[in-house]
Formats: structure tokens, sequence, C-alpha cells
């Protein structure tokens, strides 16, 4: 990495690093004691010692297939992608086993896409879940799509952790080749990720059909005319002329969905006790927060739970009214809301059927 650098986690990100040889050293410490974690996106900017995830280089992008009980079906999502999308556009993707419940890929572009800071997390977000739907793929993890830019992926040659033993299952995370993919079963695909991998060079250049449908993608979104035959720097120097400046919070998106009422409940119910624990804290402010609840106004919520007592005890709001560190943190890191199962686990949903 010549500039910026890259957040690496094991899953809770711990370094930031300037350089590849860092990343290694990090990798080789930690693989085959922790599940190791890169950023998908190298990034430019810091506010303090916190990374700014808008100040992404956008110069891929990325897929997670996720199955708990059916790897194949990620396989098949994988084959399905690359058959409808990347092979009639002659796009070569970069297609990796993590060693445990799924694939990951990505499509890098030519070069970086220089769209401005503001919009770059709901563009990616928004043209992840289009060509989910578009595709039907329905292993593409929307948890990862939600985190956007500041999502963290899979380091390739380090050993996937089993989550319930806490112990390596002696495979790692390895890149295949697009014939191994169309053509290996997932029992061979498997067999590989016992053995030393040899990453696989592609040439980005071949890629450009997908920076142009990822620009022409951000330019019906922004209402931005074009024609297939503009040239994709001519589209992002008009983008970028256009002085658009509303946050990525502030753009209408087709996939944000109200509260759930056993949020609702619970936001209630801490009204009448007074107090929340951190846990219960932190599912009402994902669930604001994707919801496209403004800062001001999450805050709020958390005021009225505490009773206007002193925000700065609590870090979920400010004293003058404002957003808590709490909140702004995981704003910043594009949190997705707890799924279901993590609210029973939780007991702030109390019906295992319930449609949360």
């Amino acid at each position: 990495m010549s500039t910026g650098f890259r957040e690496f986690g094991i899953p809770h990100r711990i370094a930031k690093c300037s350089s590849i040889e860092q990343l290694i050293e990090l990798s080789d410490t930690y693989s085959g004691k922790k599940n190791c974690y890169v950023s998908v996106y190298t990034f430019t900017k810091l506010e303090g010692s916190k990374t700014v995830y808008d100040s992404a280089a956008i110069n891929t992008v990325w897929f997670d297939f996720d199955h708990d009980k059916d790897v194949n079906k990620c396989l098949k999502d994988v084959r399905k992608l690359y058959n409808r999308y990347c092979k009639p556009n002659n796009l070569t993707p970069r297609i990796y086993y993590t060693g445990g419940r799924g694939f990951q890929l990505n499509i890098d572009f030519p070069y970086i896409l220089d769209i401005p800071d503001n919009i770059k997390r709901v563009m990616i977000k928004d043209y992840l879940l289009h060509l989910r739907q578009k595709y039907t793929l329905t292993t593409l993890d929307v948890q990862c799509i939600n985190n956007s830019v500041s999502c963290l992926r899979r380091m390739p040659d380090t050993l996937y952790i089993d989550k319930k033993t806490g112990e390596p299952n002696g495979k790692k995370c390895i890149q295949i080749s697009v014939d191994e993919m169309l053509e290996l079963e997932l029992d061979n695909i498997i067999s590989l990720s016992y053995k030393d991998n040899t990453p696989i060079v592609n040439s980005r250049t071949d890629n450009l059909q997908a920076a142009k449908d990822f620009i022409h993608f951000v330019c019906e979104k922004l209402d931005v005319g074009y024609t297939p035959t503009n040239s994709v720097s001519h589209l992002i120097e008009t983008i970028n002329g256009r002085g658009y400046t509303q946050s990525h919070t502030d753009v209408k998106l087709d996939y944000i969905i109200p509260p759930r009422d056993c949020i609702l409940q619970l936001i209630n119910e801490g009204i009448e006790r007074g107090h929340l624990g951190h846990s219960e804290n932190t599912a009402i402010a994902a669930e604001l927060i994707n919801a496209n609840w403004k800062n001001k106004d999450i805050a709020f919520v958390f005021k009225s739970i505490f009773d206007d007592e002193s925000g700065g005890d609590w870090g979920w709001y400010n004293d003058d009214g404002s957003a808590g560190y709490h909140i702004t943190n995981l704003r910043a890191k594009g949190i997705n809301r707890y799924s279901g199962d993590k609210l029973i686990e939780l007991k702030i949903c109390k019906h295992k059927h319930c449609v949360c």
C-alpha cells in the first residue's frame, strides 16, 4: 500500500496498517489463535485516532456469500454472479473460499473511482443491494452490505477459527481461480484449503466495464444524465461538479425499514425504568440508525430513558442534546441493526417465532 492505511481485526479492530508488511506481521501473530480480518478498502483520513470511513478509496466492490448450514448454496450464488454478470461483461473476479461458511469475491476496478466522500457509503451499499436483487443472490450477506465501506473481510492465508470451540479447523482462507470455482465440487475446493495457497494476480485493466456499471448506477441515483459512450472520468467529474453536499444519512434509500415493535417496546420500558443495559442501548441505537433517524433524535430517546441525567456519564447523549460518542461511533462504523436471533438471545424479543 503506497498511501493510506487498512484496518486489521481479530475480529475487533486492533491496528491501522500502512504497509502490507505490517498486515502480514499481524496475521502471522494471530493466525491460528484468532480469526483474522482486514478492511476491504484503504482509508486516507483520521479524526484524532478514529478512521474516517467515508475516506475509503473505492477501487473494488466486494461480495460476501455466507450460509450457516449449506455452503453449496454460496457456491451456486458465486457461479450465478460470474455467469450472469462477470462473464458477459468480460470481468475477472478474485474469488476466495473462507475456510468456513462461505465465499468472498472482489471485482476490482482499473483505478480508484474518486466520487465524493459523503456518498461513498450509500452508493456501495445500494449498488450491492441492487445486484443482490437483480441476480437473486440469496446468500449475499446483507449485514456486510449494510456495513458498506467499513467492512472487514477474512484475510487470505489465515486459519479459520471455529466460533464454538475457539480452535482452528485446519482450513485456511484461500484464493481460487475462476476455473476451480466453476469446475470443482465444494468438497474439492475445501480440500485445497488445507494446503499452502498461491495468490492469483488478475489484471484490473480488464474490468473497465465494472467501473462503468457502478458509475452509471451512481448517476441514476443522483439524476445525473449520461450516455453509454461517456467516459468514467467524465462522469466522475460531472458528479463532483454538482457540489453534492447531502450526507449519506440524508439520501433516501429503498432498503430503509422502520424500527421493529420489540425495539419500540424496549424504549418504552427504558423510559419507565429510567435505565437500560449497554447491549440494550446498542440495540436501540443500531436500530434507529438503520431506520435513518437523525443523531439528535436518537440522542433525545436516550435522554428520555436516562431522565435527563448528565449525558457525559453515559455516552449516548451530551448535555446540549447532541449525540454521544457511542452513537457517532456506531454510525461511523456502519453497524447493522441486530438480527432477530440476537434480539431473542438478549431477551429483547420475547417470542421465538417473532417476525423480528
